[in-house]
């Protein structure tokens, strides 16, 4: 394995909640990443007929680089063939079915060498709340829930603005503390979905079809920061943020890069390679937040202690 270790994201959520949609959009979008795809059966995943190069086994080869398992022989089988290529691997995308338990899978990924970023659980607009009521699925359509570091709000373009807010309002109840983003017609940006983002003062611009402009706060700190100050600024960042990412030169650690990964309530520090000589040893971050939800100055005043 690499090191840091490759990304491992679950994207989870009842029957219906727009997981498919979703994937195939960001398989569709995707611009170079080398991803992995499992799938728990390939009658759940429609993936489009101009991605598909060919197909083998339980492995399609899609035609932009990425590869596509089927797990149903068993996520570990799975995650082993893996591992013997994760040095070719950008990133590790599991689909979980509709009625399993998307933080149980997300726990396969220590054992098996790849680093959990992010439980992500879809929620269907129209139908979640009728859906937790339900006397046969409620239960784990809560557990889902509760479960995710990062909710997304699926379908909000078949809802009114009255039920959107009261959708929002209700899973801000039940799931409390955890950032919920929307999602129109099966879009959303990758940089909330995979932490495609770059730590640098330069942020991309938001792509026009994502109905959302997201609030963006970077920084960029020459000399070595302590991982007090460091801990004191994660502990600070609101609840809207949705994702942030960096590179830090630690003070505890002067000769390694450090990576930090924030999905809602998940952080994670990891140790990366050593600066390399004539390298700007600089500490860079960006955060990804729901509109209007960050204080830059008080980020920024927070950050430089």
């Amino acid at each position: 394995m690499t090191n840091p270790p490759v990304p491992f994201t679950v994207l989870g959520g009842y029957l219906g909640a727009g997981k498919t949609t979703l994937l195939n959009q960001l398989l569709s979008s995707n611009s170079g990443a080398r991803l992995a795809v499992i799938v728990n059966d390939f009658g759940n995943i429609g993936i489009d007929a101009e991605l598909i190069a060919n197909q083998h086994g339980n492995t399609i080869s899609l035609t932009n680089g990425c590869i596509c398992c089927n797990a149903s022989d068993g996520l570990a089988n799975v995650l082993d063939d893996l591992r013997t290529v994760a040095d070719s691997l950008d990133h590790v995308i599991v689909e979980a079915s509709g009625v399993s338990d998307p933080v149980r899978i997300g726990n396969y990924a220590l054992p098996f060498g790849f680093e959990l970023r992010g439980v992500i659980v879809l929620a269907d607009a129209e139908q979640v709340r009728s859906r937790s009521t339900d006397k046969y699925v409620g239960d784990a359509v809560i557990s889902q829930l509760r479960g995710a570091d990062l909710l997304v709000l699926t379908k909000t373009d078949l809802v009114g603005q009255t039920q959107l807010t009261e959708v929002r309002t209700w899973l801000g109840e039940t799931a409390p503390g955890t950032p919920i983003v929307q999602s129109a017609h099966g879009h959303m940006s990758t940089e909330v979905i995979l932490g495609d983002i770059a730590p640098t003062p330069v942020t991309p611009t938001v792509v026009a079809s994502h109905p959302v402009d997201y609030d963006r706060w970077s920084h960029v700190g020459a000399g070595p920061i302590d991982r007090s100050v460091l801990d004191a600024f994660i502990s600070d960042l609101p609840e809207g943020v949705l994702r942030a990412k960096g590179l830090v030169h630690l003070s505890e650690d002067l000769e390694h890069r450090y990576i930090l990964q924030v999905v809602g309530h998940r952080v994670t520090l990891t140790q990366d390679r050593q600066w390399t000589r004539g390298e700007g040893r600089d500490t860079r971050l960006v955060v990804i937040a729901a509109p209007g939800t960050l204080d830059h100055e008080r980020l920024t005043a927070s950050m430089c202690g």
